[in-house]
Formats: C-alpha cells, sequence, structure tokens
C-alpha cells in the first residue's frame, strides 16, 4: 500500500512535494520493520534531504526523517552515526513542539540509546 501511495503521489504530485517525502519516509518505517535497513537508509536519506528543502531545517516533519534514519542507524549499531541525527532532532522538536510533544520525548529515548551503545552512560 505505501508503494502504491507514492507511485500516485508521485505522479500527481510530483517528486519534490513534502507528500512524496512522507511516503519515502513511511517506506523507509517498513523496510526497518522487516530488518531491511539497506533499504530503509536510502529512502530516510532521500526524505530527510527533500523535507530539509522543502519544509526548512526547523520543521518538526524534517526532525521526524533524522529521527527515523537516527533508528535504523541505532538498529545496526551505527551510533556514531545516530547521534547527531538525533541531537538536531531533539533541538527542532522542543524548539518547535516543546518538551512534552511525544516527538521529543521518543527522540530523549533514541538518544539515550545510542549513548549507552557508544559507551557513553553518563549522558544516557
Amino acid at each position: 500500500l505505501f508503494l502504491e501511495a507514492k507511485a500516485i503521489r508521485t505522479k500527481v504530485l510530483g517528486r519534490k512535494h513534502p507528500d512524496y517525502a512522507a511516503s519515502l519516509n513511511n517506506l523507509a518505517a517498513v523496510y526497518g520493520c522487516m530488518g531491511s535497513f539497506e533499504k530503509a537508509e536510502p529512502m530516510y536519506l532521500a526524505a530527510t534531504a527533500l523535507r530539509a528543502k522543502v519544509l526548512g531545517e526547523n520543521d518538526p516533519d524534517y526532525a521526524a526523517s533524522l529521527n527515523g534514519l537516527a533508528g535504523t542507524y541505532l538498529a545496526t549499531c551505527s551510533f556514531d552515526k545516530a547521534q547527531p541525527l538525533l541531537l538536531e532532532a531533539k533541538v527542532i522538536y522542543e524548539e518547535a513542539l516543546g518538551k512534552k510533544h511525544p516527538g521529543y520525548l521518543a527522540t530523549l529515548k533514541n538518544l539515550a540509546t545510542a549513548y549507552c551503545g557508544m559507551g557513553s552512560f553518563d549522558k544516557a
């Protein structure tokens, strides 16, 4: 279904529309759930780049893509790649939506996981 939505959005909206980026992000999440991280990463990278360009780097949807990409890196134990993405997402969520928002809280959890994986237990 996500592939169908992506195809429709591509045809109707084009590849520079925020909804196309949402389709990429959704597909990346599915690939991540399947353990196909080699497919998830490029989808997240494309969604993140498009959201940065179209929505700006202060947008919560951009932060969601950063968090998703970081999740892929956490799942593959690439903690050093995940950490800077999560720090950026944390700032965006805090400034745009506040510390009580679920996206902010999920980012804190993921950042703590990254720090644990890096052996920085005092930061976790």
